[in-house]
This record gives C-alpha cells, structure tokens and sequence, in this order.
C-alpha cells in the first residue's frame, strides 16, 4: 500500500493561480471545492501506473477522495509545520525554483552554443588594453581607441608579434609575442572566446571588452578538438653527460614489455620529478595544454587503456607513454550537465540572470523609490571608501522601502545594512558615488529574484503543480509513517493478535536445502552422481569433467517446490537423488534438508503480518476519516468525466 501511495498519488493540490478562470467543481471536501482539472491531470499521469480496476474513472474517484482526505489530515495533525518537513520542503523548492528560472531559452542557446565551441579548438593571438569595469567614459573611450589603433596598423600589414609588443599590456607578451596556442570552450573569458570562435581564420576581430579590458584577437588556426587524455610517462632527459638517454629508455621499454610495472618504473628511472612520485601521472589536459606538440600527438594517437606507447623524442628528452583514461566529447544529453556546472562560475550566468531580470520586470508591477541613491550619496561620508563608515551616523532615515511588489520589498534600512557590512569588501572603485550606485542596482536585482522565486507558484503553472506533489507527498509519507506504518510494527500484541486470527492466510511450501549439479548429457550426469556419492569436491568434478569435453555448473541454497529449476516431482529423501531431466539439462541433488509444507511460525511471516496488519488499520483509519469530514461528489462533472476518458 505504501508503493502504491507513493506512486499514484504524488499529485497536484489546488492551485490559486490556476483557478483564476472557470472551473468544474468535481467534489467538496467540508464545503471547499476540489477541481476537475486537478482530477485529470492526476489520472491522466499516472494512468500507466494504475491497475487495471482503477483505471476507470468512478473507480479511481475512491482512491482519489482517500488522498485527498488524507493531505487534508496530515494539515490537521500539523505535519506541515514541523521543522523536519519544513526543512525538506523549502530545500526542495528552492532547489526547483533555481532550476525553473534558469530553464529559459537564453540558457539553452548558451548550452548549444557552448557545446558547439566544445567540438572545436582555436588557436589565436591576442593584445590587450587594460581598462576596469567601472572606468570613466573618458578613459573607456581612449582605451578603445588604441586598441583600435594596433588593430589598424596588423590590417595595414604589420606582424602581429611586432604591435603586440608595442601595445599589449598582457604581462605574457614579453614571452608569447600574444600568442596564446590552442583553447577551447571555458578557457578564456567569454567576450574573448567569443571573438575567437566568431572571427575566422586569419582574421582580427574587432576590440572585444572583457573585465579585463580590450582585446583584439586573430585567430591562426581552428581544428576539431579531441576531448582530453589522462597518461602516465616516464622520462630520460637529453642533458649534459647523458648521452645514453636513448639507450636508456629502451631498455626501460624492454623491463616494461617483460612485466615489470609502469609505476614502479616512473619512479625509479624518470627524470620528470614532478610526476615520478606519483607513478609517472600528468594531470588531465586537452590539446594544446603542454609545452610539446610531439608529446600531445603521441597521447592523443594511443587508444586503448593501459595501452604504451615506443619511446620518442621530444625536446625535453626521451618518453615512454602509458594511456590511462580517454574521454571523447559525447552527445549534447551527455554533456549537458557539465556544461550547466561550469556555466555557473562564468560571464554566460550573468547574462542568464540579465535574462530572468527582464522577465521578472514583464511580470510584475515594481513600485521604486527613485529619491534612494540621492539620499545615500548626500548621507553616506567618504569614510565608506576607507571602511570606515558607521551606520550610526546615518539620521533621519527614510522609514518607507526602497523597492516592493505588491507591499513586500526592501527598505531604506535594509540597504544600509547592505552598504555597512559591504564596506569591507570595496577594492579600487572610481567615486563613492559610482559605488553607491552599482550597490543599490545590485541589490535591487537581489529583491527582485528573491521575490520573483518565492512566488514562482504564482506565475508557473508546471512549477506550481510539481512543488505542491512534491509538498504532499512529503506529507503523505509523514501522515502514513506516523499513523499506520511505525504504528503496526511497534504494537506487537496487535501484531500477534492478527497472526492469531489469520494463521491459515500465512501457509509455506515444502523447502528443499540442497545443492544442485547440472550438466547437458545423460551420460556425464551419471558420472557426475558417481562422484558426488563418493564425495568429491565440486570444484575436482568441474575441473574433472571439462578435461572430458563437458560443463558442470552448481548451485547451492534453498528451494521451494514449485521453483523453476526443480522438475515437478523430487523424492523426498535425504542425500544424493537419482538423475532428473528439466528445462533441457540432467540435474543430480544433494539434498542437505527437507522442510515440509505447513503454517509459518510467527517469526518466520512477521514481514507478511506487519504488511497485511498495515493494510487492515489503514482501512479502518480511513474509514474513521471519511466519517469525520463531509465529501460531496459532483455526480454531473463525474460523468462528463467518465465520458471524456472512455
């Protein structure tokens, strides 16, 4: 009854929204109306799920009013308002409103995208022009403006190399001339990767913004990407005195092939004392990642795990490679999740949190104070940028909210707070103004998503259904453990009262203790039999038997009469049996134990006591509730039901 509970009856409650327009009342439950939309869309879900008994319409209607009645119940005895519920509940939904908010079509063109970029490398070169988030317009402007200029002199016919070394202010350039090798998805800042993936091969893209500042990029070269590679290597490096570095690995290669372990071998021999104590073990890397194309090609060129490479020659030295895990980019389904993950902590949830905030601002009607940055920059001092404001110094505070829906925001008070305990935090800003400002667009934002989160029930149908079958279903479980479930196991005189009074329900069959040998011919289970009555051990008539051509598989425990492995009919004799033939093998028993058909003891059918006593007392308490609460069934808007679903 609990499977099916949990199963079936994961159901919608009333939801406020929805019954904005029209609706049929199917039934009243103490004068207040339960839906027919909230009837259909229960049992067309889990019509799959249903017997075939319930699955008609006025058949379903009874379990319908039990689980209706039985939510009503578990919000009489006050299960929704104990903490281990409310703990529960509010987890999950806020784990499902974060989900619901996100799930946009934004958010899914970012995945795609992403997933894209994903399958291809690029390989680019790039300049960079420092200029902060927060810069004026004057120094943003001069800023583009130059990088521009670089950009210009590259189209004019100018090396790269030779303008990123007079413009770019990326500290690498110095050693890199900008060129920064192969990436993929995720390695750079999204503008940047942006620019990359947008500008083709052999061009420069426009001036990209960044936290960072501008970037120009030109894009060298672009290839399908490989997913990446785990590997292990040993090292002999070609130095100074070291003339045998190839004699030497070799004769490695020759201890390797002999037996000798990899790991054992790295960190006696190799020369690459980074990973030599931990077996000759690089990090995971994609292409691109290392300081040798020749070492890439050979990791990427092996295929198998576990599979070694030749040595080979890199300008480090001599190597041997050992494949250790591969993992190839998988279908957009697969990737899915690890794309979302990484998203997270990237420019791409920013723009996905631009997105929400513009469809909150549709939804709702935002009442704003637009007189609050005016007073926090006349009252807030310039010790705010030394950290050292005291929000006790602030008088005569505007008691009204700064911003609200529908009579629920933030206040005045609130944002002081906000800009007290931020102090801390502040790094090189522009003005206490400019601060002030991008503080209170933040938290403005902050209320918004909160708000708009908190009432999701009030404007997602889907989320609104889900959260209220999650909700009682976490109350059915409460109600049904506490009141049936716990209840029937712990009373053990009610227990052995039932056991009592239903002992003929609690019947066994005939149990054979026995272990079973089989084999596929007559002939080899006769031999088999011999050897069983004189003792031999099973694993002496296995290996005996496959010498002579044939299997012999057994198998040991206990069996009922009417188990599919036995033939119909076994001499109820201890020992070795004689010879039985059944679904197509020749079988010979040795039988330990034989229990006969009877009545099981009480211990012995406790777990079918306690399921049927369980089963009897929900009967009875549901009885009691139906007695105690007046359901009134719509009997016209039941056979336009029945009607809709024949």
């Amino acid at each position: 009854m609990k499977n099916l509970l949990l199963l079936v009856f994961l159901a919608t409650g009333c939801i406020a929204f929805a019954q904005k327009k029209e609706q049929k009342v199917l039934l009243t439950i103490n004068d207040q109306p339960v839906y027919a939309d909230e009837f259909k869309r229960v049992f067309s879900k889990n019509l799959n799920l249903l017997q075939d008994d319930q699955k008609d319409v006025s058949e379903y209607m009874d379990l319908f009013v039990d689980y209706k009645l039985k939510v009503l119940e578990a919000e009489t005895q006050g299960l929704d308002t104990l903490p281990s519920f409310m703990g529960e509940y509010n987890i999950y939904k806020k784990q499902l409103a974060d989900k619901y908010m996100k799930d946009s079509e934004i958010t899914e063109n970012l995945l795609q995208e992403a997933y894209a970029r994903k399958k291809q490398e690029v390989n680019a070169s790039h300049i960079l022009i420092n200029v902060t988030r927060n810069a004026s317009a004057k120094d943003t402007l001069k800023a583009y403006q130059k990088a521009m200029k670089a950009r210009k002199e590259i189209l004019n016919g100018k090396s790269f190399a030779e303008v990123a070394k007079t413009y770019s202010e990326d500290p690498s350039v110095e050693k890199n001339n900008g060129d920064l090798g192969w990436f993929t998805v995720f390695s750079m800042v999204y503008p940047f990767e942006t620019a990359a993936y947008e500008t083709k091969v052999g061009e420069v893209s426009m001036p990209a913004r960044s936290q960072f500042g501008y970037h120009i990029v030109k894009v060298n070269d672009k290839r399908k990407a490989e997913g990446t590679v785990k590997v292990a290597h040993i090292m002999i490096e070609n130095k100074e005195g070291n003339s045998d570095a190839k004699t030497q690995i070799f004769e490695i290669k020759e201890k390797l092939d002999n037996g000798n372990g990899f790991s054992e071998m790295a960190r006696q021999y190799s020369d690459d004392k980074n990973t030599a104590v931990n077996g000759g073990v690089i990090n995971t890397f994609s292409r691109g990642k290392l300081n040798s194309g020749a070492f890439e090609n050979v990791a990427f060129g092996l295929t198998e795990i576990d599979e070694t490479s030749t040595p080979f020659e890199t300008e480090y030295g001599w190597h041997i490679v050992k494949l250790l895990n591969k993992n190839t980019i998988k279908s957009f389904e697969d990737e899915k999740q690890d794309l979302s993950r990484r998203m997270k902590g990237d420019v791409r949830a920013q723009l996905i949190r631009e997105d929400v905030l513009k469809d909150i601002q549709n939804t709702y009607t935002i009442k704003e104070d637009e007189a609050a940055l005016a007073y926090f920059s006349k009252n807030v001092s310039d010790a705010l940028l030394s950290s050292k404001w005291d929000i006790n110094n602030l008088k005569d505070i505007p008691q009204k909210n700064i911003i609200e829906i529908k009579g629920e925001g933030k206040s005045y008070q609130d944002f002081a707070k906000l800009i007290s305990n931020s102090q801390r935090q502040i790094g090189k800003v522009e003005s206490k103004e400019s601060l002030l400002k991008q503080w209170l667009i933040i938290f403005k934002e902050n209320f918004l998503i909160s708000y708009h989160k908190e009432h999701l029930a009030e404007t997602d149908a889907e989320y609104a259904y889900i959260i209220q079958e999650y909700r009682n279903g976490l109350l059915l479980f409460e109600l049904m453990e506490d009141n049936i479930w716990q209840a029937a196991k712990k009373d053990s005189v009610a227990l052995q009262t039932y056991y009592q009074q239903h002992q003929k329900e609690f019947t066994k069959e005939k149990t054979y203790t026995l272990t079973m040998a089989s084999t596929d011919t007559k002939k080899m289970a006769k031999q088999v039999r011999k050897w069983m009555k004189k003792g031999v051990e099973n694993d002496t008539i296995e290996k005996d038997a496959k010498e002579m051509g044939h299997s012999v598989l057994f198998k040991s425990g206990e069996f009922q009469e009417n188990h599919d492995a036995l033939p119909s009919k076994i001499k109820d004799r201890k020992g070795v049996s004689k010879l039985y033939e059944n679904n197509g093998v020749f079988l010979v028993f040795d039988i330990e134990n034989i229990e006969p058909e009877g009545i099981k003891t009480f211990e012995e059918a406790r777990g079918e006591v306690v399921s049927q006593y369980q089963q009897q007392l929900e009967k009875e308490w549901i009885e009691n509730i139906r007695a105690k609460n007046n359901v009134v069934i719509n009997q016209e808007v039941l056979k336009s039901l029945e009607k809709e679903f024949e």
